[in-house]
């Protein structure tokens, strides 16, 4: 009790000591035979087998809340009585499809689950109202879904922790040049300074100013010009080719003479922001603040985890709806919408664990 307390596990460990009284008395390394005995494994001598499978039951659930309601059996007896006077609407599964989208009543207890899952889960991301009234409209139908969607989001204790309050900028700014394909015309920035994370502490985004589609990518602390444009060959070109055009900001790695030479010999034309005027490369602003939001909301308590996230962050927003096309990322590249849950209705499987 003399000695200096030095390290955090001392500190710790005496303040949970200090209401007993006790004696601490040395005992030889050579009879302590109990501490080291209680500081090693045991050798197996039994083993517990057990199988743990996830289940997937909300569709059952579903089905389990429509059976016993009113709604559900007069609007199934009348669809299957006289299918023509009901266009759109189909039984399947003992489930009403209205467009090919699950029917759900207004009231329907499973309503509150579907909201969270498609907002506030790694899916769902937190996105804003129509974002996630789209995503929600891609699998099921009910009345008031939109009005549901905004009384919920307007309620998110994590919406209104972690998103900023955006306001109408002032003045009037020079817009670039209307991109006219898919991939062509590219912007691009860092986010820097994060926790470390399987070894990253950067997060490389490029978006696509044609079809808003972004494209993201980790880098370690210390990275060179010559390793960012190895990254953006295996994320970007590999798969949409070189782009005619780039917007970034004035980041030594763009200023870089081996930057500017190979896409001068690639054929692309980088254009720089104006210094301190960050809203020459607004969309790729905006993005960071949509993917800084997405992570604040799902490893503010674990910011290590954040890597894990990249992939189902770059799915969630390619698949959501944006405001100044009118379609997803996903269906502007693809030519088609991303898989729904009605394409697995009819599936099954005999493999438990997939």
């Amino acid at each position: 009790m003399t000695q200096i307390i030095q390290t955090p596990e001392q500190h710790y460990y005496l303040s949970n000591l200090l209401g007993y009284d006790y004696s601490i008395q040395y005992k030889a390394g050579a009879t302590n035979v109990v501490a080291d005995a209680l500081s090693r494994a045991p050798p197996p001598t039994a083993q517990l087998l057990i199988l743990s499978v996830p289940q997937l039951d909300f569709l059952s659930d579903i089905r389990k809340s429509l059976e016993s309601t009113p709604e559900f059996q007069q609007l199934k007896h009348s669809i299957l009585s006289n299918p023509a006077s009901y266009p759109g609407y189909t039984f399947c599964n003992n489930l009403i499809l209205f467009k090919g989208r699950i029917w759900l009543h207004s009231n329907n207890p499973c309503i509150p689950s579907l909201l969270s899952e498609y907002h506030a889960m790694p899916l769902g991301g937190h996105l804003d109202i129509a974002k996630t009234t789209h995503h929600i409209q891609s699998n099921f139908f009910w009345a008031n879904l939109k009005d549901d969607v905004r009384y919920f989001i307007k309620r998110c204790s994590v919406c209104q922790q972690n998103k900023i309050s955006s306001k109408r900028p002032a003045g009037l700014l020079q817009p670039l040049p209307i991109p006219t394909g898919v991939w062509e015309d590219l912007s691009m920035d860092f986010i820097t300074h994060l926790p470390s994370s399987n070894g990253f502490t950067v997060i490389f985004v490029v978006v696509d100013r044609y079809s808003k589609g972004v494209n993201l990518g980790a880098l370690p602390t210390s990275f060179t010009a010559f390793k960012v444009a190895n990254f953006f060959l295996n994320i970007v070109c590999k798969l949409h080719g070189f782009p005619r055009s780039i917007v970034s900001d004035r980041d030594p790695i763009f200023l870089s003479n081996f930057w500017r030479e190979l896409f001068r010999l690639s054929g692309t034309q980088l254009r720089l922001s104006t210094a301190y005027h960050p809203q020459s490369d607004g969309q790729t602003e905006v993005m960071n603040r949509i993917l800084e939001q997405y992570l604040r909301c799902f490893v503010h308590s674990q910011t290590a985890a954040w890597f894990h996230y990249l992939a189902l962050a770059e799915w969630c927003y390619n698949t959501s709806l944006h405001s100044s096309t009118g379609l997803t990322p996903f269906e502007i590249i693809y030519g088609k919408p991303p898989s729904a849950i009605r394409d697995y209705l009819t599936t099954t499987t005999n493999n438990e664990v997939a």
